[in-house]
């Protein structure tokens, strides 16, 4: 637990100092569950009018797709992300008055780096089932510092991402040799249905964890137990939906998708290689791991993660996060194959090889903030210029800070 703890403070720092710099830490997509958060706690209802004028009339410093708001009825987000900030929330409120004071944002950022350690805390014990202590912890070393779980624990640590990654990695570790008394029962399902409220898609990441409890011969009762308990925590979504739009099962974030959905294999190929944000050429990590889960037979990993990617691979072509995030929820089984990728290379190549993928991670993290004419707008975003500029920003960011100072690479270059 210790590790955490380190790890956690190092997060949470970076964290701060991005607020402090940005003037703000919630950005995009968060905006929307933050604006749950608000009109639940303070309004006591769904009336988003005054978050959303606060969002609307922003003067801090201003970010790529930084502040959103959206029509003053309805919030085209799930309903989940926003109640799992309200604690957080609830605790700040005793101390500051003032509802939209940057300080409140802490509480969402702070809740997603605790939810992303205890994600990785029941992932690493998940793995001691099957691996040594010793390959169970580099593999969830590994997925962390050299994949996008880093940059979306510390950089951008409050979205929907963070608690949907906390619930798939409980649930895996704990129907492992599933106890089938009660509590587990309604526990699993509760679970479930609450993270349909968190994000509808990360319900394909369920498959391996309803087939492991599927292998335990769980009787009729748990499955009507489970079943119930998880129509009663979806309820807080359909409500939601009602009130807005009058019609429990309009999810305009979803619908909209659906709408503009088609289905494309080089949609796909770009989730995978293209040069801007593909999973492959961003976070090459995963492809180490996709050979990991293929060599170890994990074929309920592999058809949960696949069902996904064919899910939101046309979004994520077009979204401007950073690296694929759709797959973060998953990140489990992605460290499952990571840990039977490192059992059968020796001590020295592991090393290496975790030095080779970590350095890429912070040099895309740099490359994102530094180049973001590229890195976010340029849809036509070839691979010569993606890779010469991993190595040639860091030599601009120099001879800026050298030329003008670090407050204007800061301001003028970072920021803006």
């Amino acid at each position: 637990m210790k590790k955490y703890f380190y790890i956690f403070i190092g997060c949470f720092a970076i964290f701060i100092i991005h607020l402090i710099l940005d003037k703000h830490g919630i950005y995009g997509d968060g905006n929307g569950y933050y604006s749950y958060t608000q009109a639940l706690f303070f309004d006591k209802g769904l009336n988003f009018g005054p978050i959303y004028n606060f969002l609307g009339n922003f003067h801090g410093v201003k970010g790529e797709f930084s502040r959103f708001f959206w029509d003053r009825i309805v919030n085209p987000y799930p309903i989940g992300t926003g109640l799992v900030w309200i604690p957080s929330i609830a605790v700040i409120s005793f101390f500051f008055r003032d509802r939209f004071s940057m300080v409140f944002e802490v509480g969402p950022g702070l809740t997603g780096i605790l939810l992303v350690m205890g994600g990785l805390y029941f992932t690493e014990k998940y793995l001691q089932n099957f691996f040594s202590k010793k390959i169970a912890f580099y593999s969830v070393m590994f997925i962390f510092f050299a994949s996008n779980l880093f940059y979306y624990s510390s950089f951008e640590p409050a979205l929907a991402h963070q608690p949907s990654f906390f619930i798939i990695s409980f649930l895996i570790y704990k129907t492992y040799k599933f106890d089938k008394k009660f509590i587990n029962y309604f526990l699993i399902g509760a679970l479930s249905g609450f993270l349909f409220t968190v994000r509808v898609a990360d319900i394909l990441f369920l498959i391996p964890i309803y087939w492991q409890i599927l292998k335990s011969s769980p009787s009729l009762k748990g499955w009507i137990t489970m079943f119930t308990s998880a129509i009663i925590f979806t309820l807080p979504l359909f409500w939601s939906l009602y009130v807005m739009s009058g019609n429990p099962f309009h999810l305009e974030y979803l619908s909209r998708g659906i709408d503009t959905y088609s289905f494309k294999i080089s949609s796909i190929l770009d989730f995978f290689l293209t040069a801007k944000r593909g999973l492959f050429t961003w976070t090459p990590i995963y492809f180490f791991s996709f050979i990991g889960l293929f060599k170890s037979h994990k074929y309920m990993f592999l058809l949960s993660i696949t069902l996904l990617i064919l899910f939101v691979s046309f979004w994520a072509s077009i979204s401007v996060e950073f690296g694929q995030r759709w797959i973060i929820g998953g990140i489990a089984y992605f460290t499952f194959g990571m840990a039977s990728f490192l059992e059968k290379i020796n001590f020295k190549k592991t090393t290496i090889l975790f030095i080779l993928l970590f350095t890429w991670n912070l040099l895309t993290i740099f490359h994102y903030y530094t180049d973001k004419p590229n890195m976010i707008h340029n849809d036509n975003l070839t691979f010569p210029v993606f890779f010469v500029g991993q190595f040639d920003s860091p030599i601009r960011a120099f001879e800026i800070i050298k030329d003008k100072g670090l407050n204007y690479f800061f301001y003028k270059t970072v920021l803006y």
